[in-house]
């Protein structure tokens, strides 16, 4: 008679005792009454040390994720560093730089070609005046030169559109 009652109440309704014990990693399975006896299955995260864990697909999908926005951010302050320095050394609008930088395809190629067609503000030459002489003309060319306000194709150019007045 209790053999009866034990088989009577060890159906679907009662899981065994392996049910309610962990794995190694301290996960509970997952039981289910199929053809007739209890299955057991733990469940995978994807997240972990484990089984099913490790990261998988989920851990690649967010490392990859986290890669491509440090990158992104990391590239986006370079690009807006350098417009901006470059805008600084050529006389350009630091502001004007950052806005083509970010606000623009190609507004960081285009602050480079401007900065560099534009070029670093010179020192004008001085152009004749009446009354002078194109020996003074000459000797205020050759005193830019020496203090350094005159690169030396600028000297050359003046200098020969000096003696070309003669």
């Amino acid at each position: 008679m209790i053999s009866v009652l034990l088989l009577a109440f060890s159906g679907p309704n009662d899981p065994p005792a392996k049910c309610f014990r962990t794995n190694e990693f301290g996960d509970l399975p997952t039981c289910t009454y199929s053809g007739g006896e209890w299955v057991r299955s733990y469940p995978s995260s994807g997240f972990g040390p484990g089984p099913g864990g490790g990261g998988g697909f989920e851990g690649v999908f967010v490392l990859f994720f986290v890669v491509a926005l440090v990158a992104g951010v990391a590239g986006t302050v370079w690009k807006v560093s350098t417009a901006r320095r470059m805008a600084r050394e050529s006389g350009m609008s630091e502001r004007d730089a950052t806005a083509m930088s970010l606000l623009s395809d190609d507004g960081f190629e285009a602050t480079y070609l401007a900065s560099n067609l534009r070029g670093r503000p010179t020192t004008p030459i001085p152009a004749a005046t009446p009354g002078r002489s194109t020996a003074d003309r000459l000797r205020e060319l050759d005193k830019l030169r020496a203090e350094g306000l005159v690169s030396d194709e600028e000297h050359e150019t003046a200098r020969r559109s000096i003696l070309e007045e003669l």
